[in-house]
């Protein structure tokens, strides 16, 4: 299919990747590369996934060797890379006729959802490898809204599971370390493939409010976390 005037056609977006580590400090650097690898090694990879699964509710005991990381929805407004057009690949019933800055399109494919400068939000199908747009900010696999600093992605554990992180491991910032022990994190979403370890949490952090979010304290790898999951009252 042709494409619009001065736009290149766009490669089906690639197999979700591993979400690199904080690269400020070489501590940091050493630290994200090892887990990664380490993911990579066992065949691994951490993009997110809006499908359903339900678990038995179950309590787990405090456990150390958490591996948490995180996600967020990239805004359009922080990417400036060759403009493709996408309405070859438009989900059935959507009318893409729009461009999008080639590196945003790459990030949407990883996070699944992607906020535009009109104030949508462009999504991936990561079934039928398609886009759409939607008014709704992103949901998760009970297509419930995501929360910022609240809502985990989580295959092993059942939604609505209560987590409380009591040592965040390693490579985090005071401060950001301080946020991930305060805030009230639940499951309500999965992961793709790299999830399936019980003891990897991927957090929500919200929307994208910088171009430099790669550098931001709250984008991290750790490990050896240190978690306590409480599962959610039985239903009456």
């Amino acid at each position: 299919m042709a494409t619009p005037h001065g736009t290149t056609p766009l490669p089906e977006p690639s197999a979700p990747r591993p979400r690199a580590g904080r690269t400020r400090t070489a501590a940091r650097l050493a630290g994200g590369l090892l887990t990664v690898l380490a993911l990579l090694g066992a065949g691994l990879q951490l993009g997110h996934r809006l499908n359903t699964l339900d678990l038995p509710a179950v309590n787990r005991p405090t456990q150390d060797g958490y591996t948490l990381t995180v996600y967020f929805t990239p805004g359009q407004a922080y990417y400036h890379g060759p403009q493709h057009g996408i309405h070859d690949r438009a989900c059935a019933g959507q009318n893409l006729p729009d461009t999008y800055p080639a590196d945003f399109l790459d990030r949407v494919g990883l996070e699944g959802f992607g906020k535009t400068v009109h104030g949508d939000y462009l999504g991936w199908d990561f079934t039928q490898h398609c886009y759409f747009v939607t008014d709704r900010a992103p949901v998760g696999s009970h297509e419930n809204p995501l929360v910022p600093w609240q809502s985990v992605a989580a295959n092993q554990l059942s939604p609505g599971t209560r987590l409380r992180i009591l040592d965040c491991g390693q490579g985090l910032s005071p401060d950001t370390c301080a946020r991930v022990k305060s805030a009230d994190w639940h499951v309500d979403d999965l992961c793709s493939i790299g999830c399936d370890d019980a003891k990897h949490l991927d957090l929500y952090i919200g929307e994208q409010t910088g171009a430099d979010i790669d550098d931001q304290d709250s984008y991290f790898v750790t490990t050896n976390a240190v978690v306590q999951a409480d599962a959610p009252a039985a239903a009456n």
